[in-house]
């Protein structure tokens, strides 16, 4: 038979060896002692129980006689197992030893070599187990690597099977779920409970998986925080890119808020209603819509710099007077709107626009001295679009009923 070499891979491995018969020992030892990285030895089965739970880390294999004083190696054997079911054992063993065998291959062993050992029966079988386990340590060396560079991404990523099931979720990803409040979560939908559209619509397992290779904007209600979804499928697999975008989407709606206000009064312009239609439906509103009586003669007479300024004085005291919640618009020119949101009532909303009234009648602008303001006040529930309308149209009939009854009024 050609001579067998010890392999490569051979020489990575650290063993664990346990032998009582020291005539046996150290002629094994010369044998195959180069053959690894490192060898701990053993004089029993106590010693090699203890050895390898010192460094059970670093052994690779064990080698072990079955027969030995204090413990003998099935019972040795056995404890290992318990601790680490993968470690490989191989038992040397004499002829006369094949009832042990049995309960050997009972508690799992890899296998025996009968004495005296055959140098290349023994090598053939190491360097087997050998390219097992290097293989297998390659294996956990580029997981952990793929495990490092997933964790190292600051987007979320996910890993799904084909039921949806959550088989890989990256550190930043749990981050995202941890300050949801989402604790329990198996398959994808566990994870989507408060993932919403941009248009209040709920973003289930089924909008993602209609949408692979495009992108979604989630809202987390819980958490006022926007994410960009970069769904993907690879074979039977789905994986599932998690960007927080909360920053570019503060930036946008800045942007978009300062598209939508009033460079002289600093107040929303007509824009912003467009923008809030959708949020109004089911909602009860009051409108209290108003303009300037006469403002064509204040700049007339005292210039359209003062006109400004009549605009900029109103547009400030009006809202120090209405809620937070309320939306105050200039609606074009002189004219300007309130929209006093859950508010049904018509006699609430004639009170506010009476006491703007007042208010607006006590400013007093240099040179112009007091003016005057107009109101209509009308109020209804927003089924749809056209009902926002028929309740602004309703109020600006009533602010010029207003006018044509002597202005400096209140309609409703």
């Amino acid at each position: 038979m050609q001579r067998v070499k010890a392999s490569d891979d051979l020489k990575q491995l650290n063993l664990l060896y346990v032998e009582d018969e020291e005539d046996i020992r150290e002629p094994f030892l010369q044998l195959v002692g180069r053959y690894f990285k490192h060898i701990y030895v053993g004089s029993n089965g106590e010693e090699g129980l203890e050895l390898f739970k010192l460094h059970k880390d670093k052994i690779d294999i064990i080698i072990s006689d079955i027969r030995m004083p204090k413990k003998n190696g099935l019972d040795m054997a056995e404890e290992i197992k318990s601790i680490d079911y993968e470690i490989p054992i191989i038992f040397s063993t004499a002829f006369g030893d094949t009832e042990y065998l049995q309960k050997a291959l009972n508690i799992g062993i890899d296998g025996y070599i009968i004495k005296p050992l055959d140098r290349n029966k023994l090598l053939l079988k190491l360097n087997y187990i050998a390219k097992s386990i290097v293989a297998k340590k390659k294996m956990q060396e580029y997981l952990h690597l793929i495990d490092k560079l997933i964790n190292y991404q600051k987007a979320g990523v996910l890993l799904l099977d084909e039921h949806l099931n959550i088989l890989i979720m990256n550190q930043s990803l749990k981050a995202i779920i941890e300050n949801l409040g989402i604790k329990d979560y198996k398959v994808l939908d566990d994870l989507l409970p408060y993932c919403y559209d941009e248009n209040g619509v709920h973003i289930d397992s089924k909008v993602i998986l209609n949408n692979i290779n495009k992108e979604l904007i989630c809202r987390g209600i819980k958490t006022n925080k926007y994410y960009e979804i970069h769904p993907q499928k690879v074979d039977n697999y789905y994986i599932i890119n998690v960007d927080d975008i909360t920053e570019y989407k503060q930036e946008e709606q800045k942007l978009q808020e300062t598209v939508m206000i009033d460079e002289l009064t600093k107040i929303y312009n007509r824009k912003k209603i467009e923008s809030i239609k959708n949020e109004l439906i089911n909602e009860s509103i009051c409108v209290i819509l108003f303009d300037i009586d006469n403002f064509k003669k204040i700049n007339d007479t005292y210039g359209h710099l003062k006109g400004d300024e009549v605009l900029q004085t109103l547009a400030k005291t009006v809202k120090e007077n209405v809620r937070s919640s309320d939306l105050f618009v200039r609606w074009g020119g002189e004219e300007f709107l309130i929209i006093l949101r859950n508010i049904s009532d018509t006699e609430m909303a004639y009170r506010l626009a009476e006491k703007l009234r007042i208010k607006i009648n006590n400013i007093e602008v240099f040179e112009v001295g007091h003016f005057s303001c107009s109101f209509g006040v009308s109020c209804g529930i927003i089924k749809n679009p056209d009902d926002l309308k028929i309740i602004f149209d309703k109020a600006d009939d009533l602010l010029y009923k207003a006018k044509r009854e002597g202005k400096n009024r209140v309609v409703k």
